[in-house]
């Protein structure tokens, strides 16, 4: 039974015991006449016994603060702003908070054990399932961006960050946060669409018209036909009617090429007045087919606007076989202004 003071679980714990038995001692009676090995006993029992009751009271205090905690979590995770979950590896909900039921648009109850893939748009069921096998066969933590569902016109879009969970054997369950970046991605496709079309007319502007015929350049496109257009008499109408003029009637310009060419051809405004069409595989005979359709567009158009009438002057280049489509363009934009002066000379 004497255990010496480095053998003690805890030599605070017992020093205050022994602090406590001597406060008892006075009170208590004496004790009959016994040896001094059974009094030593006695006394080690007694301190034993109210080391006991310190610890008791210690675990309940322990208890009790664990308690509080657990609800102080339990409420963060909850009412956490971002959505929080459990999934197992072939992605079945297991937990999930208020949040995370919002953003998916159910009751936590009703969501449990259901796959989250199965409120992904389909075109996004491939990059999460990728996504799913790199949590679980990684150690770091691995984010993606999903789709969800339409059920209305708007889209809404997830960032999803998830790691696998150690502890858990074999490492089958992993912590997974969601957050709706719907904003940032609908800011992030008006930038880009802004860095590639023109503002007024709504087509492509010059730097994407360039970026693609370096592309089709290099690719397998040929015959590639390139046209290029000049709206005659704008700065007439500018100087005559305002700007505003000017710029309804490009818009009009915009909207018979738009008619006129295919879905597959390459309409941009690459100035003031000038526009230009990337056509591939298209040879001199569809490219000349093509300007008749502008021509006849151009008709239907003016019949709608008497007041004032479209005129373009263009010009077509065609290269059979792979070279380079600036020298296509120029021999273009020659053409153009070849068909501009005899229009001027016929006037």
């Amino acid at each position: 039974m004497n255990k010496k003071p480095d053998e003690l679980p805890n030599a605070e714990l017992l020093s205050r015991a022994e602090v406590k038995h001597n406060e008892y001692k006075h009170q208590a009676a004496a004790l009959p006449d016994i040896d001094s090995d059974a009094q030593r006993l006695v006394h080690e029992l007694e301190v034993h016994q109210i080391e006991l009751e310190m610890q008791n009271e210690e675990l309940k205090q322990v208890r009790v603060e664990l308690e509080t905690a657990l609800r102080q979590y339990t409420h963060l995770y909850e009412f956490a702003p971002v959505g929080y979950l459990n999934l197992s590896n072939d992605g079945t909900i297991l937990k999930i908070n208020l949040k995370g039921a919002k953003l998916l648009g159910g009751e936590q109850g009703d969501l449990i054990k259901r796959r989250f893939g199965s409120f992904l748009a389909d075109q996004s069921l491939s990059a999460f399932n990728s996504f799913m096998r790199q949590v679980f066969t990684g150690q770091q933590n691995k984010q993606c961006e999903v789709m969800l569902k339409k059920n209305s016109d708007d889209s809404v879009w997830l960032h999803i960050e998830a790691s696998r969970k150690p502890e858990c054997k074999q490492g089958r369950i992993c912590h997974t946060a969601i957050v709706d970046i719907t904003a940032r991605k609908e800011t992030e496709e008006k930038l880009n669409y802004l860095s590639s079309h023109d503002m007024l007319t709504g087509l492509y502007n010059r730097t994407f018209f360039s970026a693609e015929m370096a592309r089709l350049e290099r690719g397998r496109s040929f015959p590639l036909s390139l046209a290029v257009a000049d709206v005659d008499k704008l700065k007439k109408v500018n100087d005559q009617h305002g700007h505003p003029a000017g710029d309804a009637l490009l818009k009009r310009v915009a909207e018979i090429l738009t008619i006129a060419f295919r879905t597959e051809d390459v309409i941009a405004r690459i100035g003031g007045d000038e526009f230009a069409v990337l056509l591939p595989h298209t040879d001199t005979d569809v490219a000349k087919a093509l300007l008749s359709r502008v021509q006849q567009a151009i008709q239907e158009n003016n019949s709608a606007h008497a007041d004032e009438l479209v005129s373009l002057s263009i010009g077509v280049s065609t290269a059979n076989e792979p070279r380079l489509l600036s020298a296509v363009f120029k021999e273009a934009d020659e053409h153009m202004y070849a068909e501009k002066e005899s229009r001027k000379n016929a006037s």
